[in-house]
C-alpha cells in the first residue's frame, strides 16, 4: 500500500518537494486537498507535520520568512489530528503576541509621549501584526480565533488613542494610518469592523482637510507673492 502512496505523492511535484525537499517555493500551486483519498492523507499526515515544522523553525524570523507565510496560508495537507498538532505548535506565538500587544495598549494608554507612542506603533506593526501572524489568524480554529480577537482589540485600543491626532500632527497620524493599513486584510468580528470602519473614515477626513488646508496655504501664499511684485 505504501508504494502506491509513494506512487501518488510521485505524481504530484510540488507536493513531493514540501515533504521530502522540506521546502517551499512562494509561487508553488498545490493540488487540490480533495483530489486524495483520506487513507493517503493519514499516511503523508506525519512527513507533512515534519516538513511544516523544518520549514517553519528554519525561516521564520528570516529573510526567507515568506516561505512560512506561504506555508501556513497554503493547504494543510494532512488529517485532524496533525492539524491539531500544528495548531497547538502555533499557539504559543500567538498567546506571546497577544501579552505585547496589551502591554502595548496600556502603555499608549493617555500617554501623548511622542517617544512611546513611536515605540507602541512600531512595535504593533513589526512584532504583533507580522506576515506570519496575520496568516495564522486566517486558519478557522477556536483556539486560534480567541487569540486573534483579543490581539485585534489591544490594536483597534492603540489605534482608538492615536485617532485624536489630525493630519497636520504628521508623526502620530502616519502611525495611525500605518496601523490601519497592516490590519486592513485583517478578518474581524461584527464590531471590531464597525471600529475599524469608524477609525478609516476619521483617517481619510482628516487628510482631506489637510489636503484643503495646505492647498489653500499655498494659494494666499502665490496671491501675496504676485501681489508684491506687482508693486
Amino acid at each position: 500500500m505504501s508504494e502506491n502512496f509513494e506512487t501518488t505523492l510521485a505524481n504530484h511535484e510540488s507536493l513531493q518537494k514540501l515533504i521530502n525537499e522540506k521546502d517551499i517555493n512562494t509561487f508553488v500551486k498545490f493540488p487540490s486537498f480533495d483530489t486524495f483519498s483520506s487513507e493517503f492523507i493519514d499516511w503523508l499526515s506525519p512527513k507533512y507535520h515534519e516538513a511544516f515544522l523544518e520549514i517553519y523553525n528554519t525561516h521564520s524570523g528570516t529573510k526567507k520568512e515568506s516561505k512560512v507565510v506561504k506555508l501556513i496560508n497554503s493547504t494543510w495537507f494532512c488529517n485532524a489530528e496533525t492539524s491539531e498538532k500544528i495548531v497547538e505548535f502555533l499557539l504559543p506565538r500567538l498567546q506571546a503576541t497577544n501579552v505585547l500587544s496589551q502591554e502595548l495598549a496600556k502603555k499608549i494608554n493617555g500617554n501623548k509621549d511622542l517617544e512611546v507612542i513611536l515605540k507602541v506603533s512600531s512595535s504593533l506593526v513589526n512584532n504583533v501584526l507580522t506576515y506570519v501572524n496575520k496568516a495564522i489568524f486566517e486558519k478557522d480554529h477556536p483556539k486560534i480565533q480567541e487569540e486573534k480577537n483579543a490581539i485585534i482589540d489591544n490594536c483597534l485600543a492603540v489605534c482608538d488613542e492615536l485617532k485624536r491626532y489630525k493630519a497636520s500632527s504628521e508623526i502620530e497620524f502616519s502611525m495611525f494610518n500605518g496601523i490601519l493599513d497592516r490590519l486592513k486584510s485583517v478578518k474581524m468580528n461584527e464590531a471590531q469592523q464597525i471600529k475599524y470602519d469608524s477609525y478609516l473614515k476619521k483617517s481619510q477626513s482628516s487628510s482631506n482637510k489637510y489636503v484643503i488646508v495646505t492647498v489653500i496655504i499655498v494659494i494666499i501664499a502665490l496671491i501675496r507673492l504676485i501681489a508684491r511684485f506687482a508693486n
